[in-house]
């Protein structure tokens, strides 16, 4: 597999569970910057979070889940199912979890 189609998949990923984060957002009448102050981070991050234009941690994730007061999980089912197991061992988890993405 190559590079371009393994960051496509990932990105797929990321902005899948943006859209996610969006949509429960937008359910409990928040503004972006309201979510980011409840949940810690800057406007800007949380805009690229829910974008897909940034893999974020699951720390991240746990934090938006309960700001958001929603289960971690609903945000995260299925979310990898357009992924192969090969896509995920190809890319490697270097690609999945970045070190620097830390926030």
């Amino acid at each position: 597999m190559s590079n371009e189609s393994t960051t496509i998949t990932i990105k797929s990923v990321a902005q899948e569970l943006g859209l996610r984060i969006r949509k429960a957002r937008l359910e409990k009448d928040l503004t972006i910057q309201s979510l980011a102050d409840m949940v810690g981070i800057e406007y800007t991050q949380m805009s690229r979070i829910e974008l897909g234009k940034i893999n974020t941690s699951v720390l991240q994730v746990c934090r938006i889940s309960r700001a958001l007061d929603i289960c971690m999980a609903t945000l995260l089912k299925d979310l990898e199912l357009n992924v192969s197991q090969k896509q995920i061992d190809d890319c490697g988890p270097a690609l999945l979890f970045p070190a620097s993405d830390n926030a």
